[in-house]
């Protein structure tokens, strides 16, 4: 039977798959300054996460396998496709300008 814990993380992994396109179609209308500050803001977040897992790693814990970090890895799954979000509305944003450049 699955933890809870577990089952939070599935329940996180299915709200930012549902999210996906609703982010990446907002993100796509910000103009070009807009969206270097949303990727910013998303990456700075997700760093400070990743490196609270870091610390976490380098005290001897072990957060892949223990139960009560699971809320910290689903937050980082969280922050990593948020900032996936950016990066994709980004090219895609460079696409469509070499596409109109190209006309």
């Amino acid at each position: 039977m699955p933890s809870s814990s577990t089952e939070s993380r599935e329940v996180l992994n299915s709200i930012i798959n549902s999210v996906t396109q609703l982010d990446r179609d907002a993100l796509r209308r910000l103009d070009p300054e807009r969206l270097s500050a949303q990727f910013d803001a998303r990456l700075e977040l997700e760093d400070y996460f990743h490196a609270l897992w870091e610390h976490l790693k380098a005290s001897g814990e072990r957060p892949a396998i223990r139960a009560e970090y699971q809320p910290l890895a689903a937050v980082l799954d969280l922050l990593t496709g948020l900032s996936e979000n950016a990066m994709f509305a980004d090219c895609a944003k460079q696409r469509d300008l070499h596409h109109l450049l190209q006309r």
